[in-house]
């Protein structure tokens, strides 16, 4: 399985003409000196995503572990050349919140999901092997679960190429007309960050959005980056489509949060959408273990062990995290 994730590719859309350098490179979805610098403590993260050893020790409740930034966000979806032509605008040591600018991260986004939910295919297909040895009913048990999650991971795969396309086409053509996003700059650098694509469900009042596991219907995406640049975490969505649907509706709902509390939801929205995200180490030691506790249990969110619900974006009342929010583009 580990095989599978180490497998690489060129994610851009002329990589069959012959356009790729020769080396695929271990691309970062958070840049490495600047967003993941900056919440690193001697050099090491912490990640959600969890070991096998782990889940086997924790009986699938593992606490987030240490990455070294080296091998922190990477995956090895884009050629050498492709990773520096593409997305050398967004990792200079300034960032001005453009509609360019959040387009690529939309698109680095994109193109890690669409990576991931191969490998989570193939990972599976793998699995299926796991049954052996153990009596019939066990057999049954084990094929029936991977036969369900491989449903849904078929269903995943075929929306994130539809965006995919979606987002190769205008790469290639310059097209943004119907590209859009919001971003949200910070006083201060949150202890949290993160990059990935997911359907919105609920909005953070609770509301729910669209119902997911229907076959055969096209779900909304967006994308959601948070990093950071010269000391300040910046987040961003993104999405092609509709300005009012679903993504809009989501977006929308993040900036009706009261200002103060903007980063705390985006903590709460991260642990339950995403898990390509980082934390600083001290951070994450300095939470009650009760808090703790329920940040593993929201990581779990829309999987068979949680089902996802519109309480889980919801303000708690509780401050964790807090930073000024001094800049918010819309576009």
């Amino acid at each position: 399985m580990l095989a599978e994730f180490r497998n690489g590719y060129c994610s851009h859309p002329d990589r069959d003409r012959n356009s790729c350098s020769s080396t695929i490179t271990k691309a970062h979805t958070i840049q490495k000196k600047g967003g993941l610098a900056a919440i690193a403590e001697a050099g090491h993260v912490l990640t959600v995503k969890p070991s096998m050893k782990e889940l086997i020790k924790t009986e699938g409740k593992p606490a987030p572990r240490k990455i070294g930034v080296n091998n922190a966000s990477v995956f090895p979806g884009f050629c050498s050349k492709h990773d520096n032509d593409i997305f050398k605008p967004i990792e200079r040591k300034s960032l001005s919140l453009t509609n360019e600018a959040a387009f690529l991260f939309s698109y680095r986004a994109i193109a890690y999901e669409q990576f991931a939910k191969a490998a989570q295919f193939k990972g599976n297909e793998i699995q299926r092997e796991a049954d052996r040895g153990h009596p019939f009913q066990i057999q049954v048990m084990i094929q029936t679960s991977i036969n369900s999650m491989m449903a849904g991971i078929m269903i995943g795969m075929r929306d994130v190429d539809g965006w995919k396309r979606k987002f190769d086409d205008r790469l290639l053509s310059g097209a943004r007309d119907d590209f859009h996003f919001l971003a949200i700059r910070f006083d201060q650098v949150l202890p949290i960050v993160a990059c990935g694509a997911f359907h919105p469900e609920f909005d953070l009042q609770g509301n729910p959005l669209q119902r997911l596991g229907r076959d055969n219907l096209d779900f909304d995406h967006i994308t959601l980056t948070v990093t950071t640049f010269e000391g300040q975490t910046t987040m961003v969505f993104g999405w092609i489509g509709n300005d009012g649907g679903t993504a809009r509706a989501l977006a929308n709902s993040f900036h009706w949060v009261d200002d103060h509390r903007k980063a705390d939801a985006l903590v709460r929205l991260l642990f339950t959408q995403l898990d390509n995200l980082y934390l600083r180490p001290s951070w994450w030691e300095s939470i009650p273990v009760a808090d703790q506790n329920t940040f593993i249990d929201m990581i779990k969110s829309g999987t068979t062990m949680r089902k996802r619900s519109g309480n889980d974006l919801v303000d708690d009342g509780k401050l964790l995290v807090q930073a000024n929010v001094v800049e918010t583009i819309s576009g």
